[in-house]
């Protein structure tokens, strides 16, 4: 199966997908990268948007996984198009509702554990902390949990999600995947 990628207008945004990706592929391509070798077979997306990082874990999930998406589906909803991004054998799960309702973390609950969560929904301070404590212990043993946005971005003060992850990471096996200029990925090794 083939796809039309969309034309990003930032070299540095990718890596492709048939909708927007709003990760930097610089540190995108190495989170990728740890997902095709750690091959989970159960995935969370907590903040799907468009659906560009759903698109890479449905296209790089191993024949009998499942993959669950959480998001509001508001602003953008493509999940018309999650069937044709999947590839055969694999099932994908998409919950509407806020990421902290409780209904959307139950219905989340009953599909876990998960052995790779990847968390991008609300970017304030406790938006970030209640994804956290909602969905990180629904980690499998050996899992992993990562956050976007990690880096502090005094320029945009909405974006919080360094004061949870400085908490996060105490304590913690983590690796952080920061580069000049970007937001950051931070990975908790569960």
């Amino acid at each position: 199966m083939t796809f039309e990628f969309v034309e990003q207008g930032r070299p540095t945004y990718g890596p492709p997908a048939p909708v927007q990706i709003i990760q930097e592929e610089v540190d995108f391509a190495p989170l990728l990268d740890l997902y095709r070798e750690r091959k989970p077979m159960r995935v969370l997306e907590v903040g799907t948007y468009t659906g560009g990082t759903f698109f890479h874990w449905l296209q790089n999930a191993q024949p009998g996984s499942v993959v669950v998406s959480v998001d509001m589906y508001e602003d953008a909803d493509n999940t018309h198009l999650y069937d044709s991004w999947a590839p055969e054998g694999v099932t994908w799960h998409a919950i509407k509702g806020e990421s902290s309702d409780e209904e959307t973390v139950e219905a989340a609950r009953a599909l876990s554990p998960y052995d790779w969560i990847f968390i991008d929904a609300g970017h304030r301070e406790h938006e970030v902390r209640a994804d956290w404590e909602n969905y990180g212990p629904m980690a499998s043993p050996g899992g992993i949990v990562a956050f976007h946005d990690i880096a502090e971005m005094p320029d945009l003060p909405s974006i919080q999600v360094d004061k949870v992850w400085s908490e996060i990471k105490q304590g913690r096996e983590t690796r952080e995947i920061l580069n000049p200029d970007t937001s950051g990925i931070g990975i908790v090794f569960v």
